[in-house]
């Protein structure tokens, strides 16, 4: 009768079942992926994402990419990044809009629209570094 009752009550751990006192495993990164900053994106042939996880670890996602953590990028632009979940995750698609600052955009755009600027300031009127 004592072999039965062994048996029994290891029976769970030989089967592999999960603790029932334990909180059950999320297969859904929710929480991982509140944290997520879509900071952004390297426009060209394929477009980068650029990313900030979870733990500040710095991430290049581009369309198509299956994620650690199960989604896969569905679609992403310069203001925008969406990643599709897989099967009964809530919610089913996430969404970030870029963040990042307008002034540093605007200082950037400057330069390239209007060449850079002092280039070739100083060459001829014998300014330090002029040559």
């Amino acid at each position: 009768m004592r072999v039965k009752c062994g048996v029994l009550l290891l029976l769970p751990l030989l089967l592999g079942l999960r603790d029932p006192f334990q909180a059950p495993e999320s297969r859904c990164p929710t929480a991982t992926l509140r944290q997520w900053r879509y900071v952004g994106v390297v426009l060209g042939k394929v477009p980068v994402a650029i990313v900030r996880d979870e733990r500040s670890r710095w991430l290049r996602l581009r369309y198509g990419d299956t994620l650690a953590q199960g989604g896969r990028v569905a679609a992403l632009d310069e203001t925008e990044l969406v990643i599709d979940m897989p099967g009964t995750c809530e919610p089913a698609q996430w969404r970030w809009q870029r963040q990042g600052t307008n002034q540093d955009e605007n200082r950037d755009r400057s330069i390239t629209a209007g060449g850079q600027p002092g280039a070739g300031r100083g060459a001829s009127t014998g300014e330090p570094g002029g040559g």
